[in-house]
């Protein structure tokens, strides 16, 4: 059975020479567009000129080399979706509640999973249709890849911090090297006493050498005797605390993330164990081997020091 999704047309780029755009484009912005590529100006740049996507830039290229001429603009172009067939909804239904990830991660489970293939493009289409994504109106362009500076092995070093997420302090140690969620503690006040639980728990997976964190009062200082009972436990431990730039979140930006990732996710889970495992042992992490779909659980034993 067949059902119709609720946009059934989607634009076809090129018909004819015809170009279709959302936008308000015009002949002048792609004349200048392809100047700016015979110019020798990369697809990223050349795209702000008509502020269009990078594909949509191939596409205008493809376009005027196959023709030699510039795409007019039209509207009349569209060509209806195929609609969505019942097989495909209920397989991204179940990937996604299991696995609660991007149409291209998906893409790859379900592959896996359920030895069919559904491109992403038309995974992240149902997604929206189910209310599981909504509808970007700008992607983000990177221009540079990322440069991640990362320990070796698991537990060379962790990173630490409190979060504050409707009404709960959340207390996370991550393994730099793994990604691996090693202490999760929601409580109803951050405290140096619930920092060191952390830790304690931490290490249950084996000794830590570094411990990342900021300046936070927890980490640093205790109001009752103006020491650090924190910093104290890590040197009884044989743990060396490096503290990060003041003002400079980048310098913990692991934990960032993970706590991004934390609001957007912890809600579907009725307990912090089941979250847990949904991160560190179904979630594949980008981080990691993401062609082998890589989960923290498996990079941890795959990077512990031989």
């Amino acid at each position: 059975m067949l059902l119709k999704s609720k946009s059934c047309v989607i634009p076809k780029l090129f018909h004819k020479a015809v170009l279709d755009s959302p936008m308000k484009l015009s002949k002048s912005k792609l004349t200048e567009t392809l100047r700016k590529l015979a110019d020798g100006k990369t697809v990223y740049q050349a795209r702000k000129v008509a502020d269009i996507s990078v594909r949509r830039v191939y596409q205008v290229k493809e376009a005027f080399d196959t023709t030699g001429e510039i795409p007019q603009i039209g509207k009349d172009v569209g060509r209806p979706r195929k609609p969505f067939e019942e097989w495909e909804i209920d397989i991204i239904k179940k990937a996604f509640e299991k696995y609660r990830v991007s149409a291209d991660t998906l893409e790859r489970l379900i592959d896996r999973d359920y030895k069919k293939h559904i491109g992403h493009n038309r995974i992240n289409q149902i997604m929206i249709y189910l209310g599981y994504a909504k509808k970007k109106i700008n992607k983000d362009i990177r221009k540079k890849k990322w440069i991640r500076y990362e320990r070796k092995h698991s537990l060379t070093a962790v990173h630490i911090d409190w979060h504050y997420f409707k009404g709960t302090w959340v207390f996370g140690v991550e393994d730099d090297a793994s990604r691996k969620l090693l202490a999760l503690i929601e409580d109803e006040k951050e405290s140096t006493d619930k920092s060191i639980l952390g830790m304690k728990l931490a290490l249950k997976h084996g000794k830590i050498k570094q411990c990342i964190s900021d300046h936070g009062s927890t980490f640093i200082s205790n109001f009752t005797d103006g020491n650090s009972r924190f910093k104290d436990y890590l040197k009884f431990k044989g743990i060396k605390q490096i503290l990060c730039r003041i003002k400079h979140p980048q310098s913990n930006g692991k934990m960032e993330k993970w706590f991004d990732c934390y609001n957007r996710n912890r809600e579907a889970f009725d307990r912090k164990e089941k979250f847990m495992y949904w991160y560190n042992d179904l979630k594949p992490h980008r981080a990691l081997k993401f062609d082998e779909l890589e989960t923290p659980s498996q990079a941890f034993i795959r990077k512990m020091r031989k």
